[in-house]
């Protein structure tokens, strides 16, 4: 019984840190947002010499129970993002916005969409 302890212990406390270190910095709060337009657009050139484009984006937010917040995210692309587009944002904590994805409007939760119409 010892040494069976003695294996799951250890396996234990080293998946809790694993898990504990991936919600850290990996993890994150959805919130939805509708695409307005761009507060800022800069224009870049990457060390290769390669132009881009960058959109800047500072937008309301709403999680699933309504409660407001303020995102910034910037994008580096050929086009600005389309206009009234439903966003679903990954939101960590330290870190702002790390991802996002475009969903339906009978995706978003009700309590943010009714935030978002008014």
């Amino acid at each position: 019984m010892k040494k069976l302890l003695l294996f799951i212990l250890p396996f234990l406390l080293l998946t809790g840190a694993a898990w504990f270190g991936y919600n850290y910095y990996y993890g994150g709060k959805a919130y939805y947002t509708q695409v307005g337009t761009p507060t800022e657009i800069k224009d870049g050139k990457f060390s290769t010499g390669e132009t881009y484009t960058q959109y800047d984006y500072t937008q309301d937010a709403y999680d699933k129970n309504g409660e407001k917040s303020v995102q910034k995210m910037s994008e580096i692309r050929d086009k600005p993002l389309r206009i009234n587009a439903y966003l679903k944002l990954k939101v960590n904590a330290r870190k702002g916005v790390i991802s996002w994805e475009e969903v339906k409007e009978n995706e978003v939760p009700p309590k943010a969409l009714a935030h978002m119409s008014e």
